[in-house]
């Protein structure tokens, strides 16, 4: 499915070009929509559209404005120019944005679509091609000689004074007053190193102060450096979303733990040993996530370590499994060499492991449920000590135990509560929801994050976007006052915070699968 963006400030032709994709045959949705680039560029970098189209004359944020900012963080996106100013100057400026397409306006109907799957099939065919180069294009001399410098400033073995002459020689401006690191688990799947650090290579190219280290084949390690503290949180955030949409090919899941700030080089060491052992205790249960060391109490109450018999990567292959992809898992777990689980002690210590590990994943979804009630339900009528007499019942016992925790576990026994960043923007968000000016940038500075943090942390709570739930509060209050009053559709719009009654109706139906009027009448004759 390709998503679209659409950034006009004309209603009419926004409405129009609305209507065109939403008839449009094949894989094509229409993901979000805004008057203004200002608005569109907060709204993007949430929705991570493949295609944009977009006006040039715009209010707060002009198109080439949102273009230029936009690719920064998104490398991947197809632009669409849909202008009244067909001028060479304009023209030549969109070239050098990248723009892939440039319609003038009045732009008909089959033109638009035309476009549409032209930039779609350039999507294809980029996946199709070799996506990475055979080769380097840095001297390999000159590379080996950057990767030891970074190994030196990442993890010790030199003075300031050291660091900053190696950093001069290589042309390496890192004299700034922050630095931020973060360190990241790719679940590379089996790619060939080399492949990987290419494709990190290429999605990291032109990042602006920041360089990258591959502790091991699939770890990678991260350091950015600004004057500006919260411009420096927000472009880490940014670039490790650009690398989890880049290398979603290759590593379906990626796990990161963000440092906290440093201020100086000697600093950046430790900074990075601290984060690369919360990830090793965070992989386990946390597979996926993006989670900041200043987020404090809730990531430790989120990081259990988990050191047992059977390993980290037996635990992380877990929490990715389906009920049905146990007895597979357990076969490779038990049938090692060595013969350790010939004991009875050995079988029993590992059933008591197993029940354990089972009640902690059932757990994540619901911290604040009894832990015995939750074992009482994955343990059922499992006598464990009857079961690790033989090794038949034990084997049994063990893939029970597992897959009955991961069919609770996929039942949804509660959603983890909400850190209270996430709850005191809840609250804020059920007050001023209906205010026309409140978006993800109010709501962050409210709670005090970059806007980048706060989505992260927000999605990663709630299970959906900041924009699906502030839509899902004013369609809420906007059936209550179909059902119950004779207001407007216009007024009901304004009210909830749509300053266009067409875009509240396209909104309406998309959510509930009927227009504002079709809902009023079914409900009002009740």
């Amino acid at each position: 499915m390709y998503q679209v963006f659409v950034a006009e400030d004309e209603t009419l032709i926004r409405q129009s070009i609305r209507n065109t994709i939403q008839q449009m045959q094949g894989p094509f949705s229409l993901c979000g929509e805004a008057a203004d680039g200002e608005i569109a560029l907060a709204m993007m970098q949430e929705l991570l559209p493949d295609i944009l189209l977009t006006d040039i004359r715009m209010p707060f944020l002009d198109g080439f404005g949102l273009i230029r900012h936009i690719k920064a963080r998104m490398p991947w996106l197809k632009v669409i120019i849909i202008s009244g100013y067909g001028d060479f100057g304009f023209a030549q400026q969109a070239i050098t944005l990248g723009v892939d397409q440039y319609l003038l306006k009045p732009v008909r109907q089959a033109e638009l679509i035309r476009a549409i799957e032209t930039v779609a099939a350039q999507i294809e065919q980029e996946k199709k091609q070799a996506p990475l180069p055979d080769g380097y294009d840095r001297d390999e001399v000159r590379e080996a000689l950057r990767q030891q410098f970074l190994q030196r400033l990442l993890y010790g073995g030199a003075d300031t004074g050291a660091l900053l002459e190696q950093a001069a020689g290589l042309q390496l401006d890192l004299v700034r007053s922050h630095y931020l690191a973060a360190v990241g688990y790719l679940d590379s799947l089996d790619v060939d190193p080399r492949r990987l650090r290419q494709a990190v290579d290429k999605a990291l190219a032109g990042a602006e102060n920041t360089l990258f280290f591959f502790q091991a084949p699939d770890q990678l390690a991260l350091l950015a450096c600004d004057n500006d503290p919260e411009a420096l949180d927000e472009r880490i955030y940014q670039q490790i979303g650009i690398l989890r949409h880049e290398l979603q090919a290759l590593c379906p899941v990626t796990t990161w733990v963000i440092s906290g700030a440093v201020q100086r080089l000697g600093a950046i060491s430790e900074a990075v040993r601290m984060a690369s052992y919360l990830l090793k205790q965070a992989g386990a249960v946390s597979a996926g996530q993006v989670i900041n060391i200043s987020d404090g109490p809730q990531v430790t109450a989120e990081l259990v370590s988990y050191q047992g018999i059977f390993g980290e990567d037996f635990l992380r292959k877990l929490q990715r499994a389906a009920p049905d992809e146990v007895p597979a898992l357990l076969e490779q777990a038990l049938d090692e060499p060595g013969g350790r689980f010939d004991s009875l002690l050995m079988r029993y210590q590992a059933l008591v492991e197993l029940m354990k590990l089972a009640v902690q994943l059932v757990s994540q979804r619901s911290p604040g449920a009894d832990p015995r009630e939750t074992a009482a339900q994955v343990a059922g009528d499992t006598d464990i000590l009857s079961a690790a007499a033989r090794r038949d019942t034990f084997r049994a016992a063990a893939e029970e135990l597992l897959q009955r925790a991961l069919s609770l576990r996929q039942e949804g026994r509660g959603e983890p509560k909400p850190s209270p960043v996430v709850l005191r923007a809840g609250q804020y968000v059920a007050e001023n929801f209906c205010d026309p000016n409140i978006s993800l940038i109010s709501v962050a500075h409210h709670v005090g994050m970059s806007p980048a943090h706060f989505s992260t942390v927000f999605s990663q709570a709630m299970g959906h976007s900041f924009i699906s739930h502030l839509t899902a509060l004013r369609i809420e209050r906007a059936k209550t006052l179909l059902a119950t009053t004779g207001m407007k559709l216009s007024d009901i719009a304004m009210e909830i915070g749509y300053n266009e009654p067409n875009y509240f109706s396209h909104v309406f139906r998309k959510v509930e699968g009927m227009t504002p009027k079709e809902y009023r009448a079914s409900h009002q004759a009740q």
